[in-house]
């Protein structure tokens, strides 16, 4: 039978600890950083592009299909964005709408029968990262 020396147990509590604090550092840090705008595509085109803050209280609509003949709207609410239910003949499962509310930088809102897919961006970059030749 094996016993866990000293340094056994110290190695295992770091690793525990410095893992707990990763998950704190991560989401404090997603804490800070605010979403400013909301970008919209239908059909892989830049729709429009919605500036906002956690104070913003708005109802959007926007035009799609091929000769804009429809409607689509959106809710802002207090730092987060949700697509309002259209039309069953538009959006036969609604399941844009079922997503609900969202509210971080790595979520997104996709209806697949319209081609639209509405999510956030950060602040734009103030320089080129990088450049590719």
């Amino acid at each position: 039978m094996m016993r866990l020396t000293f340094w056994d147990k110290f190695f295992i509590a770091l690793v525990l600890v410095l893992s707990l604090a990763g998950f704190v550092l991560n989401f404090s840090l997603d804490a800070v950083t605010e979403q400013q705008y909301i970008v919209v595509h239908v059909d892989n085109d830049f729709v429009m592009e919605i500036s906002f803050n956690k104070e913003t209280e708005d109802r959007v609509e926007f035009s799609f299909g091929n000769e804009d003949e429809h409607t689509a709207v959106l809710e802002v609410s207090q730092g987060r964005v949700r697509m309002l239910p259209m039309s069953k003949d538009l959006c036969p499962r609604g399941i844009c709408s079922h997503t609900g509310w969202i509210e971080r930088s790595y979520q997104s809102i996709v209806c697949v029968p319209n081609r639209i897919i509405v999510s956030f961006r950060e602040a734009k970059p103030d320089d080129v990262d990088g450049v590719t030749y």
